[in-house]
């Protein structure tokens, strides 16, 4: 009967599965967690399973709940079921995103239980509070903030915060566990309770924001059997797809609505799990047996999106991970060209490749893929100028708005006209004047036109300061006849703004890798800037050309890596791969203090990025990011071991200094004995050094060539 099924579904829709894929969709009852590698079809199979039970196993369509992560999956699950059997049958599967089932779980529970609640977020908010506030997130968090600390939230501020809380609702964290999770908002777990406290209290409905729809959702089924009964009995089967992208608390309302019979299919990748600072937990993924001690896992491992080069690499890559599955990626397609990895002299003479190797391969559906969106701004830069057209996945014009590019530009006015008393508030704390609050105070009630540096010295003024005024007076007169990028410099080291900078970052925990970044990504917009004012306009003028480059058509695609993620390309450029920026600098911190989880995500993460490419890899590094000598990502160390290029690159290779023969299949995730620190996994390679974390020696980064010339390492012997 199912290969009846199948040869009907091949006559039909042209789809013809494989042995993997057909066992997938036969397997209906009880829990089954189907892991499915990049390209493998996954989509295609679940469609194929939901045809199973509605046309073979006669099963309503009602009596099945298929979610997804979001939105844009439940708009291409549904259109892609409709595109196989639309011609020949009307049924329609509601296809919907675990968030919108859990707030219509809220929903009819409200309104049963007659409680008046409002949403604040995600539009259509109305109605304010008695003194005028608007009942929506981020007013009110902008007034608890201020409430509890005293002082206004930056922008920076409040994006951190909102991540925060984010993650520690879709964690469903509580108590101490608040103030372990880092976050740059000064005082997160007291301004969250304060929230928390104020939408149940403050005003005259329960306030609800969008991550409130899974917690309250997640409490009316643990707390009303009754209410958990009528939706339990409303499906037979519960399908969810990007199960590796799920929260606890999205993982833990999946799990009560399968209960009691547990026909649930789990279709995820652990490899793919990349949204950990937003709450997915892959951990539930890897417990799912110990959770469903009678479940199946069934792995879907035929890539047939890439070539056998790049899954070769891909697949031994993911291996330097210790938490995950165990599988094999491979593919039916042959073989086409080399992973290519080019090391360039500084991250400009990166960015002009890029640009010369689009021009020259237009017809290529391209994409250029990043870590942090400040990254994308030279290239954006450099793109225009050079009258290419650009899609943008994340058209996040967000840099722009950034506090140290309205620093920046607030130098440069000041410059052009130092009696701007606004201006100086603003500013004055942020160079080597040494200005206080009063002095302030007294200049702003002079009201007049003179250079606010010689009203200054007219003051009662520190010894200090009357050598230091005069200086700084002369260079932000020199600064407004500077070329930009010379005065962006001049206003970093002259006037003291990086030495400000660390001393926020030390006092307020900011990433010093983001707040100088920015500033170097100013430097690279300025140097094709005549003038401060040319400067000025271009930032105005990238804006706009970031805030509508989502609306382009193009063969060129810039986006970050976690927004790249179900997408694929004929060539990927994948860019800034240095250490601090993938894997960062935190990522890197805690790795060394043995926590793997962040940097197993940011492998994970590359992971993501190498899959997307068809034919064409290139992974791209520098030696210099501005005037800074930075380090290679340590992940091109391990896919450069795996892959032996050294075509068109500038870049050392252990392999030409050591024969590494001895080693031969010792990748990332290796299990190894080492003759004094005994049984260990191999994490990475870098620069001669082999990386080991030892059960009992713990992290130990020994030299390779001592490791190969003694023989002092070997693969550990796997039991029969």
């Amino acid at each position: 009967m199912s290969e009846t099924f199948f040869n009907r579904m091949s006559t039909e829709t042209g789809i013809e599965l494989n042995g993997a894929q057909k066992q997938a969709v036969l397997h209906t009852e009880g829990p089954l967690l189907l892991l499915a590698s990049p390209g493998s079809g996954k989509t295609t199979t679940l469609n194929m399973k939901i045809a199973y039970l509605l046309f073979e196993k006669k099963v309503a369509p009602e009596r099945i709940m298929a979610v997804t992560f979001s939105k844009a999956s439940a708009r291409d699950m549904s259109r892609r079921f409709d595109d196989y059997f639309s011609g020949w049958s009307s049924v329609k599967v509601p296809f919907s995103t675990i968030h919108s089932f859990a707030y219509k779980v809220v929903r009819e529970f409200m309104r049963k239980e007659n409680i008046p609640y409002q949403l604040i977020e995600g539009g259509g908010q109305k109605g304010r509070m008695p003194g005028g506030l608007p009942l929506q997130k981020t007013f009110i968090l902008k007034k608890v903030y201020e409430d509890v600390n005293g002082t206004q939230a930056t922008e920076e501020e409040m994006e951190d915060l909102m991540s925060y809380i984010s993650l520690v609702k879709n964690r469903m964290l509580e108590g101490r566990e608040l103030e372990r999770v880092p976050c740059q908002a000064k005082a997160a777990s007291e301004v969250f309770q304060a929230y928390e406290s104020f939408k149940q209290s403050e005003a005259e409905v329960t306030l609800l924001d969008f991550d409130d729809m899974l917690t309250f959702c997640h409490e009316i089924l643990r707390e009303n059997p009754d209410v958990l009964s009528v939706y339990q009995q409303q499906f037979d089967y519960v399908l969810t797809d990007e199960s590796q992208d799920n929260s606890i608390v999205q993982h833990e309302i999946v799990e009560m609505l399968a209960a009691p019979s547990n026909n649930l299919c789990l279709v995820a990748d652990d490899d793919q799990s990349i949204f950990g600072w937003r709450g997915a937990e892959v951990d539930k993924l890897l417990r799912f047996q110990e959770t469903y001690p009678e479940a199946t896992v069934l792995t879907m491992t035929e890539n047939y999106r890439s070539s056998e080069e790049i899954v070769h690499v891909a697949n031994r890559f993911i291996k330097r991970n210790i938490d995950r599955y165990e599988k094999e990626m491979t593919t039916p397609n042959g073989s086409m060209q080399d992973v290519e990895i080019h090391a360039f002299q500084n991250d400009e003479k990166q960015l002009d490749y890029v640009v010369q190797q689009i021009q020259e391969k237009s017809k290529e559906e391209t994409a250029v893929l990043y870590r942090n969106h400040a990254s994308v701004i030279p290239l954006v830069d450099q793109l225009d100028r050079a009258g290419i057209d650009f899609y943008m996945k994340d058209s996040e014009a967000k840099f722009f708005r950034h506090w140290i590019v309205e620093d920046v530009l607030n130098f440069l006015r000041f410059s052009y006209n130092d009696s701007r008393i606004d201006i100086l508030e603003r500013i004055h704390t942020k160079f080597n004047a040494y200005i206080s609050k009063k002095q302030m105070d007294l200049l702003k009630g002079r009201n007049t036109k003179r250079s606010l540096f010689d009203q200054l010295l007219q003051l009662d003024v520190q010894e200090y300061q009357k050598k230091s005024i005069p200086k700084v007076k002369q260079t932000f007169h020199d600064i407004n006849n500077m070329r930009p990028d010379e005065a962006i410099v001049t206003i970093r080291e002259k006037l003291g703004y990086d030495r400000v900078l660390r001393k926020m970052v030390d006092k307020f925990g900011f990433r010093a890798d983001q707040l100088f970044g920015t500033l170097d990504v100013l430097i690279r917009i300025a140097e094709s800037c005549d003038s401060l004012k040319d400067f000025a306009f271009r930032l105005k003028e990238l804006e706009e050309i970031v805030k509508n480059a989502h609306v382009r058509e193009s063969s060129l695609t810039l986006t970050t890596f976690h927004s790249a993620k179900g997408l694929e390309f004929d060539a990927v450029y994948m860019i800034d791969l240095v250490d601090g920026i993938i894997p960062s600098n935190d990522d890197i911190e805690d790795y060394r203090d043995g926590e793997r989880e962040a940097m197993e995500e940011a492998a994970r993460l590359f992971y993501v990025g190498m899959t997307r490419a068809r034919v064409r890899l290139e992974l791209l590094t520098y030696h210099y990011l501005g005037k800074e000598r930075v380090k290679e990502s340590t992940f091109l160390h391990n896919v450069r071991t795996i892959a032996g290029s050294t075509k068109k690159t500038n870049h050392r290779e252990v392999a030409s200094r050591v024969d590494t023969s001895a080693l031969e299949g010792m990748d990332p995730g290796t299990k190894v004995v080492h003759q004094a620190f005994g049984r260990g996994t191999v994490m990475e390679y870098k620069e001669g050094l082999i990386v080991i974390h030892f059960e009992e020696a713990g992290y130990k980064e020994l030299l390779l060539e001592t490791c190969v010339e003694r023989g002092l390492l070997s693969k550990e012997k796997q039991e029969a």
